[in-house]
């Protein structure tokens, strides 16, 4: 078994590139003469067994797992802080590209599931093995599925599954359908010699009892069991999706960096404040963390509760202990939007969250705003280019504004400080995106002095209407769009002469 080391946690691209290659290759033996060996963790009946244990409180003998967190690219260091706190507690915490390798327990898989904030989804390592280029592709792909796992013990019967794949630089693997097609026929034929029916589909919108996820790279294949099903992002307290609404996993991972959960270890009680907060993700979320208060307790339904090997026990354990670990707070958030829309969805959700009460909201442009207390933190996602040039009160020529400005942030060639993606030229004077950044800039200077700002954008052009330097400047990929988390600190206001 790899273990994974503390100097791979800090490796660019090219060296977690080796790090996936080795941990293939010392999970699987190799290969000879066109045949492949597959490392299957449950390929025998009863659990999977590891040469890795250790005890949890109970002092009973369990197996240690292998995991795969995925998440936003640049929060990768967010989500092993997340891991390695005492609400997971993972070991061989190593982050990786848009993800984060760690081992534990089943439970330990439970409480990431559970407490995770900033990650999309909890993946359990289920098999690895390397592909023969000798081989056609396809063949390959249905040899290591039927190799994997004992799938008639994995799917009882009327259970579903469901695979996504990805593949990145095989020799005969040209796509990710290929993985698919061929992995489905080879788990439908296991199971059909085993008990003479194969399993169903999942219907349509709905999760699988066995969500599968397959990575190949270089001709090395990874399996895993997706314990999450749907991406973390959707907590369960969304009562409808507002059109502009920033991920709840993005939120949570911008307010990591914008030192939020530090400040409330401290025992911070200042006032956070959002003064374009749309539905309120920034808030809500900023809420659960000051309350501890896990996000997945909102959930009703995981995959793994239908898994042989799900351990009622320790769910049951787990989910009592993050209750328990709600706490009160006696600080205060604020929220502004100048959409009445976006507010009552703010409003509704932040109910439904049961953080309504820590919440005061106000309507209409953040330049008129003069909130009740001075914020000493900002955090904002004001628009770019894909929000209030949406609306449909804009003319035509906004509209072709707005796809201009789109089309800057996203194809424009690189250049600037940071590695931004840059318009070549300022396609948004005189629009109301525009004005939008003249009103937040008027908010920050006259309602917020000595204000710590973390402004989310994914157009650096637009940012110099703030009209202040970023202190720092943090990297993420939001939407598949490069993005920044932009640190400003206010001044105060200069003292007049007399």
């Amino acid at each position: 078994m790899l273990k994974l080391t503390p100097k791979a946690a800090f490796s660019p691209v090219a060296a977690f590139s080796r790090l996936v290659s080795t941990q293939n290759r010392l999970f699987s033996r190799a290969h000879s003469g066109g045949k492949r060996t597959v490392e299957s963790r449950a390929a025998a009946p009863g659990p999977a067994r590891s040469q890795w244990e250790s005890r949890e409180d109970t002092g009973r003998l369990v197996t240690a797992q292998s995991f795969y967190v995925t998440c936003h690219p640049g929060l990768e260091e967010v989500v092993a802080a997340e891991l390695t706190s005492q609400n997971i507690r993972a070991q061989e915490v190593v982050p990786g590209k848009a993800g984060v390798f760690f081992r534990g327990t089943d439970a330990v898989g439970y409480r990431a599931n559970l407490w995770l904030r900033s990650s999309i989804r909890v993946l359990r390592l289920l098999a690895k093995g390397h592909l023969s280029p000798y081989r056609a592709g396809g063949d390959e792909i249905y040899s290591f599925f039927r190799q994997a796992a004992n799938w008639a013990q994995l799917l009882p019967p009327k259970q579903t599954f469901q695979i996504s794949a990805r593949v990145t630089s095989c020799t005969d693997i040209p796509s990710s359908q290929l993985v698919q097609i061929r992995g489905r026929d080879a788990i439908c034929d296991s199971i059909r010699d085993a008990r003479g029916s194969k399993p169903e589909p999942p219907e349509r919108g709905q999760v699988a009892n066995l969500p599968l996820y397959v990575a190949l790279f270089r001709d090395e294949c990874s399996l895993y069991m997706d314990m999450s099903g749907d991406s973390l992002h959707k907590r369960g307290y969304r009562t409808a999706m507002h059109v502009s609404s920033l991920n709840e996993a993005a939120a949570a991972g911008v307010l990591s960096l914008a030192s939020w959960p530090e400040a409330l270890s401290q025992g911070h009680t200042g006032i956070l404040a959002d003064p374009m907060c749309g539905s309120g993700t920034f808030l809500i979320e900023a809420a659960l963390m000051a309350t501890n208060t896990a996000p997945g307790l909102y959930r009703q339904r995981w995959p793994f509760q239908s898994w042989p090997d799900f351990d009622r026990s320790a769910w049951d354990s787990t989910v009592a202990s993050a209750r328990q670990a709600q706490r009160t707070w006696d600080g205060m958030l604020l929220g502004n939007d100048v959409h009445q829309g976006a507010l009552g969805l703010a409003k509704r959700d932040a109910r439904s969250a049961q953080v309504s009460h820590l919440i005061k909201w106000h309507s209409g442009p953040c330049s008129q705003w003069v909130p009740r207390d001075t914020p000493s933190t900002v955090v904002v996602n004001p628009p770019w280019g894909l929000r209030l040039l949406n609306d449909a009160e804009n003319t035509e020529s906004d509209q072709d504004t707005r796809a201009d400005i789109i089309n800057g942030v996203r194809r424009g060639r690189r250049g600037g400080s940071g590695g931004y993606q840059q318009p070549e030229k300022k396609l948004y004077e005189g629009t109301s995106l525009q004005a939008a950044w003249v009103d937040l800039r008027s908010f920050l200077k006259t309602q917020c002095p000595n204000a710590n700002v973390y402004v989310l954008c994914g157009n650096p052009d637009i940012t110099r209407e703030i009209h202040m330097r970023a202190e720092r400047k943090m990297p993420v990929t939001v939407g598949n769009i490069d993005c920044r988390v932009l640190k400003y600190r206010v001044l105060p206001p200069k003292q007049m002469l007399t």
